[in-house]
């Protein structure tokens, strides 16, 4: 099941194993959060307990298993980064019941359990996260901040969660963060900032291209935006020759709404055009790292 589908599941059928598989810590937190407050009702230092799988054996969890709760329906077991050993002993145990629920975090095939995909949310299910957060504090969001808070923090859990707690804060006389609020007070990630600068080559705007760089310049080295700006042309290029949105996402490790904007400047600008800007870029880094031109002028070459 997806992340933002376990507290549902939580309300009609708990499982007695559930795996946390994916590489976002705030989602694998929260998942661990919401799992507790369901299932640990009381005493917490007796029905809560985590556990280190690598050091962990396989007769010392049948321990904790065997353990029935004190005051409570459930006690919770957390196996962080299980070990062969144990991933072998779950996939053979039979839980009789679900009095004692494990919890483990990124065990590789481990069957005997409802895995939960905390890799990441869609951005329509970060939207509704968001929305959900700011109502307990009766504040509202315009639609404009609520998309540049997402894509300056490049869909980062944990940067959002962040950014909310501050805006929050801000907003706490209007009840409302509109976008001037968010440009002010969201930290842009280098993804946002690279996303931007590039827009700019897909709309041909050069005038905006000219500021953006302006303001990368004075903390990120032009040699690394140059090198930045490869990367994205190399992705376009993938993208532009490919129709395959679902391996393109695996192998480019970005996620589908991303490819969709992508395929929107492709359709107006056409495919060869992000063929040819890679194929310069290709040319221009060699020039560079031969000595025949700086990454400066190469930037404004490859734009213009």
């Amino acid at each position: 099941m997806k992340f933002m589908e376990l507290n549902k599941s939580l309300k009609s059928e708990i499982k007695p194993s559930y795996n946390l598989k994916g590489e976002d810590l705030f989602l694998i937190q929260t998942a661990i959060k919401n799992l507790k407050s369901t299932l640990v009702t009381d005493l917490e230092e007796f029905n809560y307990i985590k556990l280190n799988g690598e050091k962990l054996k396989s007769d010392e969890l049948l321990s904790q298993i065997a353990t029935l709760p004190i005051n409570s329906e459930h006690r919770m077991i957390v196996v962080d980064c299980p070990s062969n050993e144990i991933i072998k002993f779950l996939n053979k145990y039979e839980f009789i019941d679900n009095s004692s629920v494990v919890v483990c975090i990124n065990a590789d095939k481990l069957e005997n359990a409802e895995n939960v995909d905390c890799s990441h949310i869609e951005r329509g299910d970060i939207s509704k996260y968001v929305l959900n957060y700011l109502k307990k504090y009766n504040i509202s969001i315009q639609e404009q901040a609520l998309d540049y808070i997402i894509d300056a923090t490049g869909g980062d859990m944990s940067k959002i969660h962040n950014e909310l707690e501050k805006l929050s804060s801000y907003a706490c006389d209007s009840n409302i963060i509109d976008l001037d609020m968010a440009t002010n007070l969201v930290a842009n990630s280098t993804e946002y900032a690279i996303f931007m600068l590039t827009s700019a080559i897909d709309e041909k705007n050069l005038t905006k291209f000219q500021t953006i760089l302006s303001s990368m310049s004075k903390s990120i080295s032009l040699p690394d935006i140059f090198s930045y700006m490869g990367k994205y042309f190399r992705r376009m290029q993938y993208i532009a020759m490919s129709k395959n949105d679902e391996e393109l996402a695996k192998i480019l490790n970005i996620k589908p709404y991303a490819i969709k904007i992508s395929r929107d400047y492709i359709r107006k600008n056409g495919i060869n055009y992000y063929i040819n800007l890679y194929k310069k870029y290709i040319d221009l880094d060699q020039d560079i790292k031969s000595g025949k031109i700086t990454s400066t002028n190469a930037m404004y070459k490859l734009v213009f």
